[in-house]
């Protein structure tokens, strides 16, 4: 972890030599999730091959460039397209373009995902705001030696996911009468779904939808004092009474019809957040 510090520096250098902007709000958008990006204005694009140390996404759904702009009056730094731990990488290796919105200037953090739902009360194409999450991936982005240049030693994860903007984001899905629940998330590695007993146990352990992403990007926000806001895309029901053979083109399907919902949302969200 101590070279992290060097390779930060090498890729806001290069950033720095495309843009100034110094972003308030960083945004990570999961599969089937990119529309956001048409939402910005003054952009500017960075193909994440561009940035010196940035691993390159190889997931088809997903755009692999960083976005600059501008969304209500607030700046922000959209990652179109994110790295995931199946995708061959090491958890730092995913998680080091988290630490580049952090040096650019980001406080807040909003992640999206597309997840599976594993509580019978939550459908297809609904919202799940994240409250909290089980890390079940069997590794962790902060094993290592410390850098306290970049963050604690032992980060608190009480409080992962800000409440004040799980309240922001209920209360805008309710006046917007979007579909939103409040629950946990379990992060696995993937690439493989899930067996009937698999799902069974991670909803015995309290997880409400499960996913292979999200909770390596939050631990290293969380060591990086970044206020985070997760939000997961449900794309399939996982209970015992519905489950059935999964077919991946229709769990893009139902990502992509719900991105018209998750845009709405958060555009709203980034206007009504304060920074004072």
């Amino acid at each position: 972890m101590l070279k992290i510090k060097a390779k930060i520096d090498e890729s806001i250098g290069y950033i720095r030599t495309k843009t100034d902007v110094a972003p308030e709000i960083a945004i990570i958008l999961g599969t089937g999730l990119g529309a956001l990006v048409n939402q910005v204005s003054d952009k500017l694009e960075i193909h994440y091959s561009e940035i010196p140390n940035f691993p390159a996404s190889t997931v088809e759904t997903h755009a692999g460039t960083l976005v600059f702009g501008i969304i209500g009056n607030k700046k922000v730094v959209i990652m179109n397209g994110r790295l995931h731990y199946y995708e061959g990488y090491s958890m730092q290796e995913i998680t080091f373009p988290v630490r580049v919105l952090k040096a650019l200037g980001a406080k807040v953090l909003i992640i999206s995902n597309a997840a599976g739902s594993m509580n019978p009360y939550y459908n297809a194409g609904d919202i799940m705001i994240i409250t909290d999450h089980i890390n079940l991936m069997g590794d962790n982005p902060l094993i290592g030696i410390n850098d306290d240049q970049l963050g604690s030693r032992y980060p608190d994860m009480f409080d992962a996911y800000s409440p004040d903007l799980i309240d922001l984001a209920y209360q805008t899905a309710m006046k917007e009468k979007i579909i939103a629940h409040k629950g946990v998330l379990v992060a696995v590695s993937g690439p493989n779904l899930e067996t009937p007993a698999e799902y069974k146990f991670l909803r015995m352990i309290g997880a409400d939808a499960v996913s292979m992403s999200t909770v390596p990007e939050v631990l290293v926000a969380r060591h990086s004092s970044m206020k985070v806001l997760g939000l997961s895309c449900l794309t399939d029901k996982c209970t015992p009474e519905v489950l059935r053979t999964s077919d991946i083109g229709e769990i893009i399907q139902i990502a992509n019809q719900t991105e018209p919902k998750l845009t709405k949302l958060v555009s709203e969200i980034i206007y009504q957040l304060s920074f004072d």
